[in-house]
């Protein structure tokens, strides 16, 4: 299957965009993937990633998934030094 016809790499709502959320709760840790929003443009994204995952003082950050790069995977040495984006899914081998 052609990686553009994959369903998994397109926002489950037409026109829309897949947006990877970040969050920290203070500058003193790091930020972590919390999850994802569904939204065509930035401001609706910011307002969806507060409303699910809190608009208190914390940090948020957006990136559209089909910009976000994964350099490798878990092991980057025994992997090599692949790359791919975030919205194609991780398959791991069993």
């Amino acid at each position: 299957m052609d990686s553009d016809d994959d369903p998994r790499r397109k926002a489950r709502i037409d026109g829309s965009r897949q947006w990877e959320v970040l969050f920290r709760e203070d500058s003193t840790e790091p930020m972590r993937h919390v999850g994802s929003v569904t939204a065509p443009s930035g401001d609706l994204a910011v307002e969806q990633a507060r409303t699910l995952f809190g608009d208190d003082e914390g940090a948020i950050w957006l990136c559209p998934a089909d910009e976000m790069l994964r350099l490798g995977g878990n092991d980057l040495q025994a992997k090599g030094n692949t790359s791919s984006t975030a919205a194609e899914s991780e398959v791991s081998p069993e």
